[in-house]
C-alpha cells in the first residue's frame, strides 16, 4: 500500500485539516494576517510548522484558504438572511445585526485587510476583492428585486458602513475615543444604515 503524500492531504478534506483551518481563520482574526508567521501560529493552536506545510503546501496556500473561509462566514450570513428574513428591509437589518454582532469583528477585520490587500494584484490575496463581489451581488439581487434599489450601491454602503464601525475598535484599543465615545460612534453608524434603509426601502 503507497503511503500518503503531502499533495494527498492537502487535496482530500479530514477532520484534522478542517479543524486546523478553523483554528487559524480564529488566531487569524485576532492578529494581522499580513505578518502571520507559522511558528507562532502553531504554537497558538497547538500544531507545528511542518504540520501546517504538510496540510497546505505552503503559508500563501494557507492564507488563501484562511481568506476563502472569512468569506464564506460572511456569504452564510447573507444566505441566513436571505432565508430567515421576510421582505427586503426586514432581511437586510436581520443581515446588520448579524454582521455587526461583536463576535464577528474578528471576521470584518480578516474581510477587509484581505480586501485592501488585494488592491496589489499579488500573491495569497490575488482576486480577493472580485471573488467576494462576485459572490454578494447575486443574493443580493435576489433580496432587492422589484424594489428598485441597485445592489452594488446597497453592498458599496453596507461594507462602508462597516468599516466605518471597526474604526470604533481601533479608536478604543489605542486610548482614542474612549468607551463612551466608541458608543456614540457606533450608535451613529447604526443609525446611518437605518436611515439609508429608509431611503432606499422606505
Amino acid at each position: 500500500m503507497t503511503a500518503p503524500t503531502p499533495a494527498d492531504a492537502r487535496s482530500r478534506p479530514s477532520p484534522r485539516r478542517e479543524e486546523i483551518l478553523a483554528a487559524t481563520v480564529r488566531y487569524v482574526a485576532e492578529h494581522n494576517v499580513s505578518d502571520l508567521s507559522l511558528r507562532p501560529l502553531a504554537a497558538e493552536i497547538g500544531s507545528s510548522p511542518r504540520v501546517l506545510l504538510y496540510l497546505f503546501g505552503s503559508k500563501e496556500q494557507l492564507v488563501r484558504e484562511v481568506l476563502a473561509a472569512g468569506r464564506a462566514e460572511q456569504l452564510a450570513l447573507l444566505e441566513r438572511s436571505e432565508a430567515e428574513g421576510g421582505d427586503a428591509r426586514e432581511t437586510l437589518e436581520l443581515l446588520w445585526e448579524w454582521l455587526t454582532k461583536p463576535d464577528h469583528r474578528g471576521a470584518l477585520r480578516l474581510f477587509f485587510e484581505g480586501y485592501v490587500r488585494a488592491f496589489g494584484h499579488s500573491g495569497p490575496w490575488l482576486d480577493f476583492g472580485t471573488a467576494s463581489l462576485d459572490e454578494w451581488l447575486p443574493p443580493l439581487g435576489r433580496v432587492l428585486a422589484g424594489t428598485g434599489a441597485n445592489p452594488t450601491v446597497v453592498l458599496a454602503v453596507l461594507r462602508g458602513l462597516l468599516l466605518d464601525l471597526l474604526a470604533e475598535d481601533g479608536d478604543g484599543g489605542n486610548g482614542g475615543v474612549g468607551e463612551e465615545g466608541s458608543e456614540i460612534h457606533g450608535a451613529r453608524v447604526h443609525a446611518a444604515w437605518h436611515a439609508f434603509l429608509d431611503a432606499t426601502l422606505g
